[in-house]
């Protein structure tokens, strides 16, 4: 696979000398399968040391590109540090896989936020991807998830389910903050089905007191939270 090589060439040199006189496009996630038509490559412009832009979609080709690809492009869509995640599955139960890209748009200490991007398939005859819109996790907790806190008492209200959090029992510094997400995100595949991840804090991000679980589904329009989840953090241990 020559072009695939080369560009992690590129990458790796990059990587190793830390210096950046041009733009210059390299493989940031790939995955590779069985049939070249099923290789997806995820390219993009090096900005620095870390971070990329200017995306590419490439579905299909392999040694020399035999058999052709298919390109889709999103200047637009911006990594800060470390590797974008990818997946090729189907997640709408229409037979078809589709290209799902997740971006880091914020990392630092205890901070990682991320932003997800779907490309789904369609034939109509030919065959095509088309990005599709997806719910962020903030707006989905924003619209699902009700919370407050009283004293040391954090309340997380999800439906008819009510969680009581005892934020005493984890040892943090006092605190008068109410409780928040977004800090840590990530998003996820499991069983052809996308999730997406946050935490819940108080004093974001310090004090962490259990995390969110957003599972997704296809309305016809967009992916849209169907359901949250929420899980209490364990309190740390105290060191002997």
């Amino acid at each position: 696979m020559k072009k695939f090589f080369i560009c992690l060439l590129i990458m790796v040199l990059v990587c190793h000398t830390g210096k950046v006189h041009a733009a210059q496009r390299v493989v940031t996630s790939h995955i590779i399968s069985d049939v070249w038509y099923e290789n997806v490559f995820l390219i993009a412009d090096k900005v620095d040391n870390m971070a990329t832009k200017n995306f590419t979609v490439q579905v299909g080709g392999g040694v020399d590109s035999v058999g052709g690809e298919y390109l889709y492009n999103f200047p637009n869509w911006y990594n800060d540090k470390f590797a974008p995640k990818l997946f090729y599955e189907d997640i709408n139960g229409d037979g078809l896989k589709d290209v799902i890209v997740a971006l880091i748009s914020g990392a630092g200490v205890a901070l990682s936020t991320k932003e997800t991007h779907v490309l789904n398939q369609a034939r109509d005859p030919y065959t095509r991807y088309e990005e599709v819109p997806v719910e962020s996790i903030n707006d989905a907790v924003k619209r699902l998830v009700k919370m407050e806190r009283k004293g040391n008492e954090i309340t997380v209200l999800i439906g008819k389910k009510k969680y009581l959090v005892d934020f005493l029992k984890f040892g943090y510094q006092p605190s008068v903050d109410p409780p928040g997400v977004g800090a840590m995100e990530d998003y996820k595949l499991e069983n052809g089905v996308l999730y997406g991840d946050t935490n819940v804090s108080v004093s974001i991000p310090e004090a962490f007191i259990g995390s969110l679980k957003v599972k997704y589904a296809w309305d016809g329009k967009m992916y849209k939270a169907e359901s949250i989840t929420f899980k209490e953090a364990e309190p740390l241990k105290p060191s002997s």
